[in-house]
Order: structure tokens, then sequence, then C-alpha cells
């Protein structure tokens, strides 16, 4: 998490504090990934984020868990504090805490010492709570009365009964504005998603289907170390029989996480030999898609951006619609603010500043019975302008 900025939204907001147990938002906060909430065992981890950038973020896990699963030496750049609860021994207190215990006549294993070891100094720091709820209320009690949650359980962790504000419009703006790792990990999913993309187009033949497709896609990203979200191809009103035949053309829009952050990368797919008036569309899209990587800058709305491409495409003389969106990926597909803190999906017409990463999307508004048109590219905004996070060479693949 950018710290700074969560300061800042924070601030704004007259928030001193949020809690979160949902396992994206703890993930975004502490950087460890609460893999017993993801199974089912809600409110079971939770972390506190003060608004104040030099105090820690704390995480609140299960001592066993914590030892299990979750200790690492990683050196790491915002410091975490963290909380661990063991099960009540009867009715007060924490119980003693557990480990696995070595095999008669094993050997010792050496991974076990670095984890028991690691877990032990977390409680000399503070012994163990005896639930999560009593470890939340403790790390956050310094913030009573302006904490902002994520979820019903971190409310009820909190003891909260009455109404909450909700953190998630808050997390929104925060995630728009990248740390230094958030955008090293966007920098790996964006490359590893159009080349996954790439791979697997360039896999098919003729007679192959738009299943084949999305499997071949599912398998490459695999193969990196990702997870597939979706691979959308054609168009329903296009797609008939499911088979890539010659002469046809169509879009892709391929999108998959690592780590936790998303890759989002579109481009418009050539079954031998196009026909003219698909490659006069790809033309167009990639005036516009050229038109915006010249002029992205910090400053510019996502409407200026629409603006920058539109006007591209007429002064180069192409009658061709081209819808040059814009929208802030992360941690999700569209990890952006809504309009006016709505908690339901609004589009609001965002300013760029540094740090954030956005896809400039380019589909060509029409139908033709021998294709349709994508081109979409990831984009980091800097302080002088922008970089790409994918592979842009290709404003169309051949097969």
């Amino acid at each position: 998490m950018n710290r700074i900025e969560a300061e800042r939204v924070l601030g704004a907001a007259g928030v001193s504090a949020l809690v979160l147990a949902d396992p994206v938002n703890v993930y975004h906060a502490t950087g460890f990934w609460p893999q017993m909430v993801t199974m089912g065992q809600s409110g079971a981890v939770l972390a506190v984020v003060p608004a104040s950038a030099d105090e820690p973020v704390v995480l609140i896990t299960s001592q066993f868990i914590h030892y299990l699963h979750d200790v690492d030496d990683v050196a790491r750049e915002d410091p975490v504090r963290i909380l661990l609860y063991t099960a009540p021994d009867g009715l007060e207190g924490a119980a003693a805490p557990i480990f696995l215990n070595e095999a008669p006549g094993g050997r010792p294993d050496p991974l076990d010492a670095i984890s028991r070891a690691g877990t032990k100094r977390v409680l000399e720091r503070r012994p163990a709570y005896p639930t999560a709820a009593a470890a939340v209320r403790a790390a956050a009690a310094p913030y009573a009365g302006h904490i902002s949650v994520d979820t019903l359980n971190a409310a009820a962790a909190l003891g909260m009964d009455g109404p909450c504000r909700p953190a998630e419009p808050l997390l929104r703006w925060i995630r728009m504005i990248k740390s230094p790792a958030e955008i090293a990990l966007m920098r790996h999913a964006a490359a590893s998603n159009a080349a996954s993309a790439r791979e697997a187009i360039l896999s098919m033949r003729v007679g192959n289907t738009y299943e084949d497709l999305r499997l071949a896609f599912f398998e490459a990203t695999g193969r990196r170390g990702g997870i597939p979200l979706f691979m959308s191809t054609d168009s329903m009103a296009m797609r008939r029989d499911g088979v890539l035949h010659e002469g046809r053309s169509f879009q892709i829009d391929a999108v998959s996480s690592y780590a936790g952050y998303h890759g989002d990368f579109g481009r418009t797919v050539f079954v031998g030999q196009p026909e003219a008036i698909v490659v006069r569309m790809v033309e167009a899209a990639a005036c516009a898609n050229d038109a915006i990587a010249s002029a992205l800058r910090p400053g510019l709305s996502y409407s200026d951006v629409r603006r920058i491409g539109h006007d591209a495409v007429v002064q180069a003389g192409y009658d061709v619609a081209v819808a040059c969106g814009t929208h802030s990926v992360g941690l999700y597909h569209t990890d952006e603010a809504f309009k006016d803190g709505s908690p339901n999906f609004a589009k609001d017409d965002h300013i760029l500043r540094t740090g954030m990463v956005v896809s400039v999307d380019c589909p060509v508004l029409h139908l033709d019975a021998a294709g349709n048109v994508h081109l979409e590219d990831l984009w980091l905004i800097t302080e002088e302008g922008c970089e790409a996070l994918n592979q842009r060479d290709e404003v169309f693949i051949q097969i």
C-alpha cells in the first residue's frame, strides 16, 4: 500500500484508521495473503491501517497459522506490526503457543526452526491475545470514533453494532496510486499476461476453436505463475460455430493476475489474410492508441484521453469509431474510485497522477462479417509522461 497516499486520502476524510478483514484488503495493507480467510474462515485475519504513514500497519492473525504459513525473513519497505492470538484456554486468557512436534527418530527441520523462532520473536514483543477480536480492539483503541471498516466482520470484531463508515470508497482512492512494490508487481503482471495471450494465439490453427484458445491462454498463464481470469474472444454476434475460419479476424481481451495484481491486454487476431475493412479498422485503432501514448502524462483527465484519441482518428481521415476508454488497473481489473463515493460502479472522470497504472482501451465500435477489432495496453503514469507495461510492437497478431 502507498502509505503516503493513504495518509492523504484518510486525512481528507477525517478517518484516523482503517480496520480491514477482506482478504484482498489485508494483502494490500500488509503483504500477507490470509489463506484461512480465503478458505471461508471470515474474520480470522484482520489489519489496522493508521492514517499516519509514520505508524506501522498492524496484522492480526492466528499464532499457529502465522507459524505454519506466514513467517518470512524478507526485509519490508514498510514495517508491519504483528499481533497474534490463540484459542482461549478455558473461559479466559490465551492458550499456550502451538508448534509442530518433531517426529521421534526423525531429522530436525531447519526451516521449521526459522519459522518457530520468528513466531517466538513476535510473542516476545507482545504475548498472544485470546481472540482476533481482542487483538483488533487493542490495536484500534487509539483511533476510536474515527475508524472506517471494510466488512461486517471488521465491524463485529470491533464490537460495532451501529452505523459504520465504509472503507471501500477510501480504499479505491488509495489503490489508484501504486507504491514502488505494487508498480514492480504490475510490470510483471502486465508483461506476463500479454506474453501468455500472444503464446496462446500463435499456438492456434484454422479449425481450432475459441475454447481451445481460452484454454491455451489459461495454461500459458499458469506456467508463468499467474492466475487466469478471462479471455474474451470475438463477439457473441459473430462467434457462430466457435471455430477459427480462414479469413476471419477477431478481437481478444485477456486478463490474468500475478501475486494479486492484474494484466489487461487486447489485440486483433488475423486468421490468414484479413479483409481490407478490418485492416482499416486496425489502422484507426492504432492511430488513436499512438496519439494517446504520445500524450499520456499527469494532469490529463480520462475525458482528455478519449478526446485525444478521437481527434487523431478524425484528423487522419478515418471514418471509424474508436472508443478510447481509460480505467485504473491493480488489485482488480477495474480498480478506481467511483463517482461521488458510490459503493456501486459509477464511472468518474479521474485526473491522471504519477504512480497510476491505467488501461487505454481502444476497441473499434463497428461490426462486420469479416471481423472485429480491439487494441489495449497498460501504462504506468510517470513524472515525465508514461511507460508501457506490455509489449506494443504488434497492433495485430496473425496466424
